[in-house]
């Protein structure tokens, strides 16, 4: 019998399965629980007759046995909860030689990789992964997102075994995979994915509650709706699922099931790391906002007990829609391409603005979309084209001025502002829409009102200005007789 050379961490849902894509993909893996009941539970719950059985290796009792099966220099993966992994590293580590290659799979804050990196240079060859696509995406392919590291020995040790268990596009069938870039790149990387999740549910749930409040749809009409546009443009594991989810029967009461959940979505975080993440670069904060209505949303939507008092004394109930049906479900879904394309510039230029700040190496945004088309929640058809536009002009400088996507949001701009135009007549809130719209509108806007905000911090704290006429900084004297303008000190 094969001797293990890798192990896996960690046996909850995620990383039983993940172990399990690994034997299936032929590939011998120790299994390893801090408890020997669930090591024993999950290895046991295989079928005798499946054949990868015979690459699962269980073991039991302290750390050290299974570093005497895998080996000092072995490959292990951890995958617990986030905040766990460091109680493993100073188990594991101390028992590892030098070429030990040790993954963290857990939804680590990239921080915090960035710092195990540093302390465990020299020690072992540690790497941070993002791994997208949940407990379905661990056991039959997810997109992984490994940074850390080097790449040699990622070339050498990690991309063989990580590409026969990862996602296969459908486009190429190219695994979905690839390595990052330095430090806390992969888990970046993977936080930033989590955003753009956040702002696609976000966008989606609008589009959703405009039909049903304005234009009174039941959520079957709804789900008919987003299985045909599933078919379009907006192609996407989101959408699909949408439309499954509203097609969905209660079981156990009249009706359909999205139509008895509670409306108080919850976070476990991610989305509100990219936001924080984005205001705490020091080369100046960079604008997500389609993301931030999104978490924004969430937390709103905890509030349910004050919404519902808010409800009754403010009395703003949605206003039927009086308009074209069928032309504002097109506008919909113009609108809701258009605002995608927004949210997903966002994060694109979020990870290109932290790539300069962080030093991640060079972060190839082309890989990156190719490595989301399949296994992770965003998967979409227009990822190829984001893949292609990256590729034909790595050094865009933003996602909407490729041919593409500015035809797109050229197209469709007029639908997306129809669309907020009725949400606010209609009463529907449409944090996500209003964000997007808003986002493109000032980044192609030859002038902002930011002038008059420049000339207001002048006036009451010497803030200083430029002038769009001459070089330099410049002073007016408010309080002065004659305001007279001074240039400002260096």
């Amino acid at each position: 019998m094969t001797q293990p050379k890798m192990a896996m961490i960690g046996m909850a849902v995620m990383g039983s399965n993940f172990a399990q894509n690994f034997a299936e993909k032929g590939y011998p893996i120790a299994l390893f629980n801090r408890t020997d009941a669930r090591t024993r539970e999950r290895y046991e719950a295989i079928p005798d007759e499946v054949e990868y059985k015979k690459r699962l290796f269980p073991v039991y009792g302290e750390i050290r046995n299974l570093v005497d099966l895998v080996g000092r220099d072995g490959i292990y993966f951890i995958m617990v909860k986030a905040g766990a992994t460091q109680a493993v590293l100073d188990q594991l580590v101390p028992l590892l030689g030098s070429d030990a290659v040790v993954v963290n799979c857990a939804n680590e804050h990239w921080r915090e990789t960035e710092r195990m990196c540093r302390e465990l240079e020299g020690k072992v060859h540690f790497y941070g992964m993002g791994v997208s696509g949940g407990e379905e995406g661990a056991r039959h392919g997810p997109s992984m997102m490994p940074g850390g590291g080097s790449l040699e020995v990622y070339n050498a040790r990690l991309k063989e075994p990580l590409e026969a268990v990862a996602a296969k596009a459908p486009q190429d069938g190219a695994p979905c995979v690839a390595y990052i870039g330095r430090g806390g790149a992969g888990h970046f990387v993977k936080m930033v994915h989590n955003g753009i999740e956040y702002g696609d549910m976000e966008l989606i749930a609008e589009t959703y509650d405009l039909m049903r409040k304005a234009l009174g749809m039941s959520a079957p009409e709804i789900g008919d709706v987003f299985a045909r546009w599933n078919e379009g443009d907006l192609q996407s594991y989101l959408v699909e699922i949408t439309a499954d989810i509203l097609h969905h029967k209660d079981p156990s009461a009249d009706g359909y099931l999205v139509d008895h959940i509670l409306d108080r979505a919850q976070m476990k975080g991610t989305g509100t790391w990219t936001v924080i993440s984005s205001l705490e670069l020091e080369s100046g904060v960079y604008p997500v906002p389609t993301i931030y209505a999104a978490v924004e949303t969430r937390a709103i939507s905890s509030f349910r007990d004050l919404r519902l008092r808010m409800a009754r004394e403010l009395s703003l109930p949605p206003r039927p829609y009086t308009g074209d049906r069928e032309a504002l479900i097109q506008d919909l879904e113009r609108a809701l391409l258009v605002a995608k394309i927004a949210s997903y510039t966002q994060g694109i230029g979020l990870m290109q603005a932290a790539d300069r700040e962080h030093d991640f190496g060079g972060l190839n945004i082309a890989e990156i979309a190719r490595i989301w088309r399949a296994g992770c929640i965003i998967r979409a058809r227009f990822l190829g084209e984001i893949t292609e536009a990256y590729r034909s002009d790595p050094e865009l400088p933003s996602l909407i001025v490729a041919p593409r996507f500015r035809e797109w949001v050229q197209e469709g701009f007029t639908a997306l502002t129809r669309v907020c135009t009725v949400a606010a007549e209609c009463r529907v809130p449409a944090m996500a829409f209003n964000a997007s719209r808003d986002f493109i509108l000032q980044l192609a806007s030859e002038q902002l009102p930011t002038n008059l905000t420049q000339g207001q911090r002048d006036y009451f704290g010497a803030h200083t200005y430029e002038r769009i006429d001459r070089p330099g900084r410049f002073h007016t004297d408010w309080p002065r007789p004659g305001r007279p303008e001074l240039p400002a000190e260096e």
